[in-house]
């Protein structure tokens, strides 16, 4: 049987890399987001390397993944390759490569970036992939890429025409990051591309810096994890490990410490507070956990704290049709990240003083 590609050109990898210079996008001249121990670690990984040991094992194995990383520039080529090594390849049975592995492209500067194309994975046996894409013209551009979700980088190198320019982008909006902590949902499981997980679509709202520290099963609320959070100089931060507290009880011993020491670090740093998103609703023990979440919002506020905020994980897939999103009754599709940053959106402007 031939395969797909042979069949359709629009499944086809291009590998035409004549008159591309390629150059280490970890050296090169270009903006590399979401990463607070880059100079520290001299990789691409999500966490302090340094301090490994501390974390859970979970933690610890998806670090290297590069949910929420950006690549940005300003180029005048009329095409762009990447290559890249990756570093730990995760095949998932519900999300495409494209998303797992891959990086999609956006054009455009500020709150207008628009999607372009995806760069196609064939890994075809190894722990590499290559793929060239081209514009529809030569004019100087602002260029977003979207890194891996559940796959780390080894090495990624850029390629450009020979003789094209080479510039930094645009700053974000604000000059420091917007923290995501979580779970898998957190992490951008399963959205069909990198691009389209929630932070990265609020990113692109609001034009700021993404950090991720969502961890597929991993995001327990330890006290490890709210310290490194409460070390990065925040614009906000988007609380929500629900799904990964095994139960409400243990909600109840780590949530409200966890936000103290954050509170304690970064007395006003705006703090959003989720409960789980689901599909059913009205479940016993959903309700539990969100009373446990509930409460450290209240209590927060009664002590005079007006820099939180509380989201009803049930609101996040509105109210119509919301078995068509997620994948699996729990993971969301694009339609569920779509709508979770709907309501998220209005919260984070209030948040940040928009």
């Amino acid at each position: 049987m031939p395969r797909i590609d042979e069949i359709d050109k629009n499944f086809q990898q291009n590998t035409d890399e004549s008159g591309l210079v390629y150059i280490d996008c970890f050296t090169a001249p270009v903006r590399i987001s979401g990463l607070p121990w880059r100079e520290k670690n001299q990789n691409y990984h999500r966490m302090d390397d340094s301090l490994n040991p501390l974390y859970n094992v979970g933690v610890r194995g998806l670090s290297p993944c590069t949910a929420g990383v950006q690549i940005s520039f300003k180029t005048n080529s009329k095409r762009i390759g990447i290559k890249v090594d990756v570093e730990w390849n995760n095949l998932m049975p519900h999300m495409p490569y494209n998303s797992s592995t891959g990086v999609d492209i956006y054009i455009g500067s500020g709150r207008n970036k628009k999607f372009f194309k995806t760069f196609f994975v064939y890994l075809n046996g190894t722990d590499h992939y290559e793929d060239v894409r081209e514009f529809h013209d030569g004019e100087m551009k602002e260029i977003t890429l979207n890194l891996p979700l559940y796959s780390g980088v080894e090495k990624m190198l850029l390629g450009l025409e020979k003789g094209s320019s080479l510039e930094m982008p645009e700053p974000f909006d604000y000059d420091k990051p917007v923290l995501f902590y979580g779970s898998s949902i957190t992490q951008g499981a399963c959205a069909s591309r990198p691009g389209m997980a929630y932070f990265n679509i609020l990113s692109r709202k609001l034009n700021f810096e993404v950090v991720n520290m969502g961890f597929s099963s991993s995001g327990k609320g330890e006290p490890i994890m709210a310290e490194q959070i409460a070390s990065v100089p925040l614009s906000a931060f988007i609380f929500d490990y629900d799904h990964n507290a095994e139960s409400a009880e243990e909600l109840e011993r780590t949530h409200q410490k966890f936000f103290e020491i954050v509170r304690a670090a970064q007395p006003d740093l705006p703090i959003i507070m989720l409960s789980k998103a689901d599909c059913e609703d009205g479940m016993e023990a959903t309700e539990a956990r969100k009373a446990v979440i509930y409460k450290t919002y209240q209590d927060a506020k009664a002590r005079g704290d007006d820099k939180v905020w509380f989201i009803d994980g049930q609101t996040l897939y509105g109210t119509e049709d919301r078995d068509s999103c997620t994948v699996d009754s729990l993971h969301p599709n694009d339609i569920g990240f779509m709508r979770m940053a709907q309501v998220i959106l209005p919260v984070l402007r209030e948040a940040l003083g928009e």
